[in-house]
């Protein structure tokens, strides 16, 4: 039997603990059933008549005779009933008023008498006073402390045996229990760590001593293992995250251009069809090679567009930044622009902030703002304006273009952002655009760390960037 006592933590620490439980609770029981008195030996209904008695009494008094006539049933449920009931007068409010005079508060509300047994509330009309008061009688929760003061008288013998006892405790469960597992929780934080040179001496049979051999054994085969697994895990996670990268820009891209080259390459081989075989109305050529050559214009701008977004979503690319006046670059672009807001009577208004600096690619934020201006341009209609503000604020520099007289489906705004997409479904030569634009501008800045919302603003369209 007690070899197996020795063996066994859990039996050990069930008997200690048990042991030791038994006795601090034996000897608290002890010490209050000795010090702790009886506290009330009357019930509230024995003094139910006391407070018919009184209500009626003090309906027939005046107010500021009232408190000649409290002191003596004071004194009734004092000498008779052993203090154990207190008289309260509340005001139709609930806030209690100071015995016996009747002309202060006491602080205490009827509400803080609920969890305390109380006699039925009575309704009082003193003789000279309209408002009416309420009159209850409550058990003497003073008496209460009576258990207090026996706690007192035994906190001293506690307080010693308790502290006794834990000092034995925690100097028993430190030496024997904690101490090892410490040493063996050290041990498992160095060989989560990787490293795997700490071993635990220890002469123990119990789970204790299981648990430092087999953390020994596991430390000692995991040596040689790990640092082989790494290695190969490391190559292989690294091969397996490029390729799986390279393989969906792959499909993606292939998958896009196919769906977005078809449009165009369709329309183009049927105007030359019906041109090289006079056709119809094919037979004006002069009218369909120029369709023709604008068709062909779009397809080669949504090829340069696809071939920037193969670039950016390149797996490892990293764009080379310099430190470059913003507010500069924003001025230089709307300089280059003011022909064609002047083409469709657009009026410029700006508000730009001097010498702000970012850090960023040119030429990439460059095609940002050509972007950006240029939808501006393009979903503006003539004779409203182009509203562009630079700031900085808190150490971020803020960029917004506002473009008035144009409004997005609020169904559409989450999707701005997508490639291909389109607010102008119909995707006609002068609104449709290639669907790539916006989403080229999201990727380039988050590669500068920037972030751009659009929204419906009073006026029109707002495009929000905060760098």
């Amino acid at each position: 039997m007690i070899k197996k006592i020795k063996s066994k933590l859990s039996v050990k620490v069930f008997f200690i603990t048990a042991l030791l439980m038994t006795a601090c609770c034996t000897i608290t029981y002890l010490c209050i059933a000795r010090f702790a008195p009886y506290i009330y030996t009357h019930e509230l209904s024995e003094v139910e008549e006391i407070a018919d008695i009184i209500s009626v009494e003090l309906s027939y008094t005046p107010f500021e005779e009232a408190q000649y006539l409290i002191p003596p049933f004071n004194d009734v449920l004092s000498r008779e009933y052993d203090d154990e009931f207190v008289l309260h007068i509340f005001q139709s409010s609930g806030e209690e008023l100071a015995l016996p005079y009747l002309n202060t508060f006491t602080g205490k509300e009827i509400t803080d008498y609920q969890n305390v047994e109380t006699t039925k509330e009575y309704r009082i009309l003193f003789a000279d006073n309209t408002s009416e008061y309420i009159l209850l009688l409550t058990k003497n929760t003073d008496k209460e402390s009576q258990v207090i003061e026996a706690l007192q008288k035994s906190l001293p013998v506690l307080s010693v045996v308790i502290f006794v006892v834990s000092v034995i405790a925690a100097f028993f469960y430190t030496w024997y229990i904690t101490k090892p597992i410490k040493k063996i929780s050290k041990l498992s934080e160095q060989m989560a760590a990787m490293d795997f040179n700490a071993i635990y001496p220890t002469s123990r049979t119990d789970e204790i001593g299981t648990l430092s051999y087999n953390l020994n054994e596991l430390s000692s085969k995991l040596v040689s293992a790990l640092s082989e697994l790494q290695t190969a895990n490391q190559k292989l996670q690294a091969d397996i995250d490029m390729e799986r990268q390279l393989e969906q820009q792959r499909v993606e891209f292939f998958s896009a251009a196919s769906h977005e080259l078809k449009t165009p390459i369709t329309i183009i081989k049927g105007q030359l069809q019906g041109m090289l075989y006079q056709v119809g109305r094919y037979k004006d050529r002069e009218t369909y090679l120029a369709q023709s050559l604008e068709v062909t214009n779009t397809l080669e701008k949504m090829v340069q567009e696809l071939l920037t977004i193969s670039r950016l979503d390149t797996p490892g690319y990293i764009c080379k930044k310099t430190s470059i006046d913003f507010s500069a670059l924003i001025n230089e672009r709307l300089t280059a622009y003011e022909d064609l807001f002047m083409q469709r009577e657009l009026t410029i208004e700006k508000s730009i902030m001097p010498k702000l600096y970012v850090l960023g690619d040119i030429q990439l934020l460059q095609k940002v703002l050509d972007n950006l201006l240029g939808n501006a341009a393009t979903y503006s209609g003539a004779g409203n304006h182009i509203l562009v503000k630079l700031w900085n604020e808190l150490g971020k520099v803020n960029l917004t273009i506002e473009n008035t007289g144009a409004h997005i489906p609020d169904e559409d705004i989450p999707k701005l952002f997508e490639a291909f997409y389109r607010v102008d479904h119909s995707r006609n030569r002068q609104t449709g655009g290639t669907g790539l634009g916006l989403y080229i501008v999201k990727t380039i800045l988050e590669l500068h760390g920037a972030e751009i919302s659009i929204a419906n603003s009073v006026q029109g369209v707002i495009v929000f960037v905060q760098f």
